[in-house]
């Protein structure tokens, strides 16, 4: 399927639902690393590159931002077939990891771009990212309940 490989141990059920469940938490790409790059419609992003450039810059060029405000879409649409596929597709335990990282990533990839093209300073601006967590970790513990309960 998506690794050939020694582990063709896969994933059941309960770890399944763990993932998507997981993916689904509106901060799941909260602590992700950013992928080194990805490929989307043919064309390689260097998307670690990329944010780490934005962050550096005092000013965005124009182009350079119209750019990536078409790019932003296209890693959620990406994070979000992952996930079709996590949802769907019989995966072993690596390729669930696997996708998932993926989508994680391309989240935060995502959300840091968007951020630092708003002029915020993403997932390096500590307090709001505490209090934004502090937050989530409610709905979390809410919606890990009810998950819990619809397993039983």
């Amino acid at each position: 399927m998506l690794l050939e490989g020694k582990n063709t141990e896969y994933i059941n059920t309960q770890e399944r639902n763990k993932l998507l469940w997981s993916l689904r938490s509106d901060f799941a790409w909260a602590g992700k690393k950013i992928p080194e790059s990805v490929e989307i419609d043919g064309k390689e992003y260097r998307l670690r590159d990329l944010v780490r450039k934005l962050g550096e810059a005092e000013l965005i060029d124009p182009d350079e931002a119209a750019d990536i405000r078409v790019l932003i879409p296209k890693l959620r649409a990406r994070a979000k077939a992952d996930e079709e596929l996590l949802e769907t597709e019989e995966l072993t335990k690596a390729e669930a990891e696997t996708l998932y990282e993926e989508a994680t990533g391309l989240l935060r990839a995502a959300m840091e771009l968007k951020d630092r093209l708003e002029g915020k300073g993403g997932e390096g601006n500590a307090d709001e990212l505490k209090r934004m967590l502090n937050t989530q970790k409610l709905v979390d513990e809410k919606r890990w309940q009810e998950l819990i309960k619809s397993l039983k």
